[in-house]
């Protein structure tokens, strides 16, 4: 008797986008999935020698790479539309850093549902959470509990501020480097070895106004002990380099760069402000960046020069940042604002192609994260974190350039599919193992409470 091998799930009849070195395109493929990863991608063919658990039929749809939103504030869910219309410090002062102040767990443990559930009804298999709320060692679990109960890939960067007051920084946001760096490593020691590499922890500073020099040192003197990557906001307004040219009597680049800051490990959120010789730094050092659009946008904070990174060799990648100034966790929405916003303030509608935009939330996302080895493309023993694309929408109706109906004729409500690790976590609007109105319904109700206790 013959023993047939196990399939977790087969995708069959698929148009497959692998994203992988040579941009191979498979029409009428078909994805085995077993054991979390890719065991084969073939044109259809006999699959009898498998048991087959699961098998998805995508005639007509089309098979990406998870996408990899490299930053979010995930408290910022409950924040939607608070401190709207306001630059940076104003909004900071409005919505994030008061009520980051007084969430509670269970409100966090929502808030994490939210934007996971979220991400990952439009394409999401990982997510970088930028945790930088009251440093209360409880909400982190509770984030991280809220992620992991979606299905989602994570990365938990757990950060610091020991200055700031100033303003604005709430006091029970603010400790010594030492002591964040403790409760760094007791995450570490905690969820540092995920099944799977479902979840990883890093560290890194929140921002330039917010950490001392000796803050840097000696987190990334904890860094490179544990070879830990790092991250932070970075000219995202001109308030960066007005504080550090204050105080060290130079700009936060080159202060980052004197100190060391400046490596392959560290991934710089927002690069507004970068200069030509700042791009070119970032590539000496290999220096990552993700590139928000929707809150540089919201927040007026400008436009990042993306184009200009790319052409250097810098890897790019894509975050939709915190709910309240995107407002969403939208990966869709993301993808074609990054696009359109390059087009219009050069404009030259060639300067950034639908392309450029795919290769940077699948292949940059996991290169940002230090995950290239696993994740960013379909390929053989890569682990399976895949979307089905299904363009038979009224928006995205006829489907004439994948590439390009994917980024700017397409919602979330394309993604049919979602697995992660492979496993299904969303199919045709329903969630594995999350009832999403049961958790709108929460959320609406511990929102409301939320914003009565500080009528701001």
């Amino acid at each position: 008797m013959n023993i047939k091998k196990r399939l977790d799930i087969l995708i069959k009849n698929a148009a497959i986008y692998t994203m992988d070195s040579e941009n191979s395109i498979l029409h009428g493929g078909m994805i085995g999935i077993a054991d979390s990863k890719i065991l084969f991608i073939e044109k259809m063919g006999s699959v009898e020698e498998y048991e087959i658990l699961t098998e998805i039929d995508a005639e007509g749809k089309v098979v990406f790479p998870g996408f990899v939103n490299t930053h979010i504030h995930i408290f910022q869910s409950f924040l939607k539309g608070l401190g709207a219309d306001h630059r940076l410090i104003e909004w900071l002062n409005l919505s994030a850093l008061p009520y980051g102040e007084v969430m509670s767990a269970r409100q966090q443990f929502l808030a994490a549902q939210l934007a996971c559930m979220e991400a990952i009804k439009s394409g999401c298999t990982t997510l970088a959470e930028f945790f930088y709320t009251s440093q209360d060692e409880e909400l982190a679990h509770a984030v991280i509990s809220g992620m992991q109960s979606t299905g989602i890939r994570s990365v938990f960067i757990r950060t610091f501020q020991d200055t700031g007051e100033e303003y604005g920084m709430p006091k029970c946001f603010l400790e010594p480097v030492s002591t964040a760096m403790r409760k760094v490593d007791n995450l570490v020691k905690q969820y540092g070895r995920s099944p799977e590499d479902m979840l990883t922890i890093w560290t890194g500073p929140c921002v330039t106004w917010a950490t001392t020099r000796e803050g840097y040192e000696g987190m990334l003197e904890y860094c490179r002990s544990e070879k830990m990557p790092y991250s932070m906001h970075i000219n995202e307004t001109l308030v960066d380099n007005e504080m550090c040219e204050r105080y060290y009597g130079k700009k936060a680049v080159d202060l980052l760069e004197e100190i060391g800051f400046l490596s392959e490990d560290f991934l710089a959120v927002h690069c507004v402000n970068l200069t030509e010789n700042e791009m070119d730094r970032f590539k000496e050092h290999d220096v990552k960046v993700s590139h928000n659009p929707m809150a540089n946008l919201y927040l007026g904070s400008g436009v990042a020069p993306i184009p200009e990174l790319l052409k250097k060799g810098v890897v790019v990648s894509l975050g939709t940042d915190g709910a309240a100034s995107n407002n969403s966790t939208d990966m869709m929405e993301t993808l074609k604002i990054a696009s359109l916003i390059q087009k219009g303030y050069h404009r030259d509608a060639a300067i950034i192609t639908a392309g450029e935009m795919l290769q940077a939330v699948t292949v940059g996302g996991a290169k940002a994260l230090h995950k290239e080895k696993t994740l960013g493309t379909l390929e053989v023993g890569k682990k399976a974190d895949v979307i089905i694309y299904n363009p038979d929408q009224l928006k995205s109706t006829p489907m004439n350039d994948v590439p390009a109906t994917l980024i700017y004729s397409s919602g979330h409500e394309n993604i049919e599919t979602t697995i992660v690790n492979g496993k299904i976590v969303y199919n045709k609007g329903v969630f594995e193992g999350v009832d999403e109105q049961s958790v709108i319904a929460e959320v609406k109700a511990e929102a409301a409470k939320l914003i009565k206790s500080l009528k701001l």
